[in-house]
């Protein structure tokens, strides 16, 4: 693949930018950290559209809802909430309230019906998009959780926590059905964790000391389930702080303390591409639902939109 530029480079933040989500018909790409506001950017256009105003501190994760007109935020741990906005009015419609720390990780259900948000008070709680209203939680984990995800059947809920255990709960019923053993020789603490559109395979980000002066980073690939791993994707020269799998399965993208982002094939883990342009740590990633788009952001407080296929 050739040599990969941006074909949209967006500013405004004026702190760090920690997250970011497409619109499902990849029309808007939002983003949000360290500043509070969450801001909206119209992708046929490249100029901003929408800045959505109401945290009151750090947002560190953020969700669309299938029909695109709900967004989720969650925010650090000076309120431990989730909210829900209207983007037709641009107003805050819900608050979610019930954590008790950073609410780093949110899922929408298939039918939109259902928000699952996951916290580093290590609970798992799901939500009534319609109202707000808790319907379940699930608890379990012994670290910090950082991605959550509804299995493809929407019958179950897998979460994942900072030393890549995964659990997964019936969602009806809140009855855990699987926790994956955390194996002997297993890294025990991951910077970022993200889930496969299947569900099959978690990818995870470190960082190593080769030596007293130099850090290499790594992306684990492995089994959902049994724990089995991949050979590690190597090229990043320090810590991997954002990982993302496209929806079509075929890519896997990194970035981290390097200001890099890498591009892998998820077959057979070679590396497709380097993006070179973030100044700093590269915090967050998204693909669009088409897996043809990948945005990254992070400490510069810039926002990029790369164009690959």
């Amino acid at each position: 693949m050739a040599a990969i530029k941006p074909t949209a480079v967006f500013r405004g933040h004026t702190s760090w930018v920690y997250c970011l989500a497409f619109s499902s018909d990849g029309s808007t790409l939002a983003s949000a950290g360290w500043d509070e506001w969450i801001r909206l950017w119209d992708l046929k256009t490249n100029k901003p559209k929408q800045i959505l105003k109401g945290h009151s501190t750090e947002v560190y994760s953020l969700a669309f809802s299938p029909d695109g007109r709900t967004i989720a935020s969650g925010s650090a741990n000076n309120d431990n909430v989730a909210r829900l906005w209207n983007l037709d009015s641009g107003i805050e419609r819900a608050v979610l309230k019930d954590h008790k720390n950073v609410v780093h990780a949110l899922a929408f259900s298939k039918d939109g019906k259902t928000l699952a948000t996951g916290s580093y008070d290590k609970t798992v709680r799901l939500w009534r998009t319609s109202n707000g209203e808790q319907v379940q939680q699930f608890s379990g984990h012994k670290q910090k959780i950082y991605t959550v995800a509804f299995t493809p059947d929407q019958q179950h809920v897998l979460a994942v926590d900072a030393t890549v255990q995964s659990r997964t709960w019936d969602r009806a019923s809140g009855k855990l059905i699987f926790a994956s053993p955390l194996k002997p020789g297993q890294r025990t603490w991951a910077h970022a964790v993200a889930i496969s559109p299947d569900a099959k395979q978690l990818a995870s980000g470190y960082g190593y000391h080769v030596d007293e002066r130099t850090v290499r980073g790594e992306v684990r690939i492995r089994d959902s389930q049994s724990g089995a791993e991949q050979k590690p994707l190597r090229g990043h020269t320090n810590w991997i702080y954002s990982v993302s799998f496209s929806p079509d399965g075929k890519w896997i993208a990194s970035g981290g303390w390097d200001g890099n982002v890498k591009l892998w094939n998820r077959s057979n883990g070679k590396l497709v591409s380097t993006l070179v342009g973030h100044q700093g740590i590269v915090l967050g990633l998204a693909f669009t639902a088409d897996s043809r788009r990948l945005a990254s952001t992070g400490y510069d407080q810039t926002v990029r939109v790369w164009d690959f296929v």
